[in-house]
């Protein structure tokens, strides 16, 4: 059996190996016409995602806004991209606050990515800082509690 798949190799290379210059040439043609017709694909291909204002704008119709006044609007991507939802964050000059931008396939889709959004950001909110923790630790190493001792006699 292993003798057979050798020679199957040993075969398949041989006839791999006598390309004649027409056959490169006509694999060549191939290859650059694979290679422009995909890239005209990939210039068509709609963006997803985070995108500038005059991008989302030009999509289509429906776009929507939100005043987030949370510089975190970052954390806001990932959820976005599992939901489908192109948006686009805008930073009103002189103020610190922004404007988001949205659109959304379904109205579905836009309650559902908000809604997990705001469930993770009041999960960060209630957790404790580590910094917070650490103060406190350090403090309980610079005056440390004074334990109390008992002292038992042995009964006699």
């Amino acid at each position: 059996m292993q003798e057979d798949i050798e020679n199957k190799v040993v075969v398949l290379i041989e006839h791999c190996s006598k390309l004649t210059a027409s056959e490169l040439r006509r694999a060549l043609e191939k290859v650059l016409a694979q290679a422009k017709n995909g890239h005209s694909q990939k210039q068509t291909k709609e963006a997803h995602g985070r995108m500038t204002v005059k991008e989302l704008a030009a999509k289509d119709k429906g776009m929507q806004s939100i005043e987030v006044n949370d510089g975190s609007i970052g954390s806001f991507n990932r959820v976005a991209r599992k939901y489908g939802i192109d948006f686009a964050p805008f930073k009103v000059k002189g103020e610190n606050r922004y404007l988001v931008f949205f659109k959304a396939p379904d109205a579905d889709a836009m309650t559902a990515a908000f809604t997990e959004y705001t469930q993770k950001q009041i999960r960060k909110a209630s957790r404790p800082s580590i910094l917070q923790k650490l103060e406190l630790f350090k403090a309980q190493v610079k005056h440390p509690k004074k334990e109390k001792t008992r002292h038992k006699e042995p009964e006699r």
